[in-house]
């Protein structure tokens, strides 16, 4: 069986896809990734060698190496290597040539077709030159496509889209950014308006930013040196390597140090998130400013928008997520591999134009796409016609792929890789010494709309910019088809899940299945929430629970001193319980529903009780003294035992619930925030929160077990409800740690928004949603891939997050605007 080639030939990496059947996979071109770098070096016999063998040679001879190339397409200046000039033309056919080389060697015969992506800001001059890249490597005049119409064509193909639905690609790659808005359509998807660019603007400049910023922190050292010394150009040629790791690492962790070595002088140099978040602010705001342009040029208002997609390896920087959210109140998406987006829509629309029409039925019509934005191609005509038949107009063929080199194959075959596409079940996927108080951190965040997007109808009409792009081919129609049976049984049916046995944490969750007799069906839970109505909860709404049957919501109010009810049916209040003992903190549910354990603390830390909610009748019938503030307390599952961690004297009281007395005190690390148990009560974690250690407690003795060290401030932690799996949100340092609780390891922490302060599962334990206080979002991560795969703005503050037993809904609790936010999270 024949397969399609896609490649994206990138300013910093080179990926490449394979259509295959109906499959579309990655290829792996790298050494030890499946991408490669888009370097290029000169050996001293006169032959060019791309990719891992030349990055390899970086450090030693800088002098011989051409990276970032594409970004100077169109400049008259050669690049030198080794005193050689060479066209940026011939460099890139270079990295073409070695790519469609080893795929064919691979996979032991030729591609029946490429598609080659670029830019969309490029115009007919950079065009023109771009179509001589397949020239030099052998090819004739393969489609190329732009970037951001490919990833387009990636996630319509793995992702459910409704009719009507638009999304805003917004894709930062290595060196340069686009933008384009786009609205599922029967049969296909069209683009909406013209889709806008920075032409140079990307990872590369972010690289530049810091090697400025080791400048800077040093007096000027790096200016200072003698640029005509070979030591020099090596050592430069290091500390940029350095300076790569140092923003990679920055995406995961709050600070990094940069090792400077020099010339006669050594040092480190240390770089915070918000150092480096300082740096790029400016530039992300200008690629906002252009996404907001290529909405209006399509006339399309953000809330509008069901997501924006963000796509390129830049896009995974925390900040990105953050402004964008901010700025247009809409979820964003970051694929679960970013820098694969285009490469997989390439060989989709490969493989569309490949496959003939459906039997006795007509072959689909060529329908136009825009080739490029604005730029120098305001007034460019090109299209590209994608036909379900014959396939892109002019796509290579088998006829057009270079001969195979003589000699041996590599080695060490390439593999392939297939890449979890975020949609489906088990999909991909990423402070204080206390909650804050009324009117607690965060700012004010973008005003949440009420409801659904409007339909189309209800837009302005998009004028003569709105141009479509056909998801031709059989296949693909099929696959939309199935996909979209899938989800309606999914969610009009409620398919539900059983507690499988524990599986490794990095193992697909199980399948869903019929739910066991007296317990509801539980919905799949979706990799992006959309936003619900706003419910008003009163002043200060510190923490919301829900009740195991889920007809309820209970909110505590911390300064206003009362407990508030909502009917999750209708989304009103029905009732307001006065807390005469003082502030109520937190709140635990009873297995049986019949009780909620109310944490009563205020700040001068004269009151410290648990008070016995009764919610048959809703009054508190009794109040149990502590130690000390208590925080979130927990009940066993058998309903016997109420763990109650007691923040300022490092202890775990442990209470009889029949007859609310204190049977026990554990001793833990300072300072305890939070309790949960294993879904069989054998196990108590505590996350501790000035220690920055969770805590593993036998229940059957009441003996610490382990103690795991985990990132700063520990404040809150969920178990996951069938895999050995506990997530803990870090306070001060941005980011959810995962632990496998078979080794008691941590084996992941995940970037998410800042001060995150709680965590919480999904039913089908498929995603898990940490509230960020001082971003005012929610991050939705994967346990399958430990990566965010959404970012939803809430209201001011989130403080807490409950899930509806059923996965439906999710309520954020919103402590300074008086509300709750509800995603729609199954």
């Amino acid at each position: 069986m024949g397969y399609h080639l896609g490649v994206d030939l990138g300013t910093t990496f080179v990926a490449a896809a394979i259509a295959n059947g109906s499959n579309v996979e990655m290829f792996t071109l790298g050494d030890r990734t499946v991408v490669t770098p888009a370097v290029v070096y000169l050996r001293e016999d006169g032959a060019l060698v791309s990719g891992d063998a030349a990055a390899r040679r970086a450090v030693s001879s800088p002098d011989r190496i051409g990276r970032e190339f594409k970004r100077r397409l169109g400049d008259p200046t050669p690049v030198v290597l080794g005193g050689s000039p060479y066209p940026v033309t011939t460099l890139l056919g270079t990295l073409l040539h070695d790519v469609v080389t080893r795929v064919t060697e691979t996979e032991g015969t030729k591609p029946e077709s490429i598609v080659l992506t670029h830019p969309a800001n490029w115009g007919p001059f950079r065009r023109e030159l771009f179509d001589e890249v397949p020239q030099v490597a052998g090819l004739t005049a393969p489609r190329t496509v732009t970037e951001p119409e490919a990833a387009a064509a990636h996630y319509a193909a793995s992702r459910h889209l409704d009719d009507g639905e638009i999304i805003a690609v917004y894709d930062l790659g290595g060196g340069t950014f686009d933008a384009t808005v786009l609205e599922k359509r029967s049969g296909g998807i069209e683009i909406l308006g013209i889709p806008e660019g920075i032409e140079r603007l990307g990872g590369v400049d972010f690289d530049e930013a810091i090697l400025s910023y080791v400048n800077y922190s040093s007096s000027g050292a790096l200016s200072e040196l003698d640029m005509g010394d070979p030591q020099t150009a090596v050592a430069l040629a290091r500390l940029r390597q350095d300076c790569v790791l140092a923003k990679e690492a920055l995406s995961i962790d709050t600070e990094t140090t940069i090792p400077v070595f020099l010339p006669h002088r050594h040092f480190d140099v240390r770089v915070t998130r918000g150092d480096f978040e300082d740096m790029i602010r400016a530039p992300i705001e200008s690629t906002i400013g252009t996404l907001i342009r290529t909405l209006r040029s399509a006339q399309v208002d953000a809330s509008a928008l069901s997501a924006v997609l963000l796509v390129g390896g830049s896009s995974r920087i925390p900040l990105v997520s953050r402004m964008i959210s901010e700025e247009l109140g809409r979820p964003t998406v970051v694929d679960a591999h970013p820098k694969y987006a285009v490469a997989l829509g390439a060989a989709t629309l490969a493989r569309a134009g490949a496959i003939p029409a459906a039997s006795g039925a007509p072959p689909a019509a060529p329908v136009p796409v825009p080739r490029g934005g604005r730029g120098d191609d305001k007034s460019s005509g090109a299209a590209v016609a994608v036909d379900a038949e014959r396939g892109p107009a002019g796509a290579a063929t088998a006829a057009d792929v270079p001969a195979q080199r003589t000699g041996p194959p590599p080695q060490i075959p390439a593999q392939r890789q297939t890449p979890a596409g975020p949609a489906g079940p088990g999909g991909p996927p990423s402070g204080g010494s206390g909650p804050p108080g009324p009117g607690g951190p965060g700012g004010g965040g973008p005003e949440e709309p009420t409801g659904p997007p409007p339909p189309p109808a209800s837009r302005p009409a998009p004028g003569i910019g709105r141009r479509p792009l056909a998801l031709a081919g059989a296949a693909v129609i099929v696959a939309a088809l199935i996909a979209g049976l899938v989800y309606f049984l999914t969610n009009h049916f409620g398919a539900g899940t059983t507690a499988a046995p524990p599986s490794p944490p990095a193992a697909q969750a199980p399948p869903a299945a019929a739910p066991p007799a007296g317990r509801p069906a539980v919905a799949a839970s979706l990799p992006i929430p959309s936003i619900g109505p706003t419910v008003a909860a009163g002043p200060t709404p510190g923490f919301v629970v829900v009740s195991p049957n889920g007809r309820q919501a209970y909110v505590a109010n911390r300064a206003a001193g009362v407990v508030t009810v909502v009917d999750t049916a209708v989304n009103s209040v029905t009732a307001t319980i006065p807390v005469a003992t003082g502030p109520p903190q937190y709140l635990a549910f009873s297995p049986d529903g019949r009780t909620i354990y109310v944490s009563i603390w205020n700040d001068a830390r004269t009151i410290a009780a648990v008070g016995v909610l009764d919610t048959t009748t809703n009054t508190i019938t009794a109040t149990i003294p502590v130690r000390t503030r208590p925080f979130l307390a927990a009940v066993t599952p058998d309903g016997k035992q109420l763990y109650v961690p007691n923040h300022d004297s490092g202890t775990i009281s442990v209470i009889d619930t029949a007859t609310n007395a204190v049977t026990n005190e554990i001793k833990v690390a300072p300072n305890p925030h939070w309790v949960e148990f294993s879904p069989d009560g054998k196990r108590a974690y505590t996350a501790n929160h000035e220690s920055n250690l969770v805590s593993v407690i036998d229940t059957s003795n009441f003996a610490i077990l382990a103690e795991i060290p985990v990132q700063k401030s520990p404040h809150s932690l969920a178990v996951h409800p069938t895999r050995p799996l506990v997530a803990n949100v870090n306070y001060d340092s941005a980011s959810v740690t995962m632990i496998d609780t078979n080794t008691n390891k941590v084996i992941a922490a995940i970037a998410v928004g800042r001060n995150p302060q709680d965590i919480a599962w999904a039913p089908d334990g498929r995603f898990a949603y940490a509230v960020n206080v001082t971003d005012n979002t929610v991050s939705v991560i994967n346990p399958d891939t430990m990566s965010v795969t959404a970012t939803i703005p809430t209201g001011k503050s989130p403080t807490s997050v409950a899930v509806l037993p059923n996965g439906t809904i999710a309520y954020v609790s919103n402590l300074a605007d008086g509300t709750l936010t509800t995603l729609h999270t199954g």
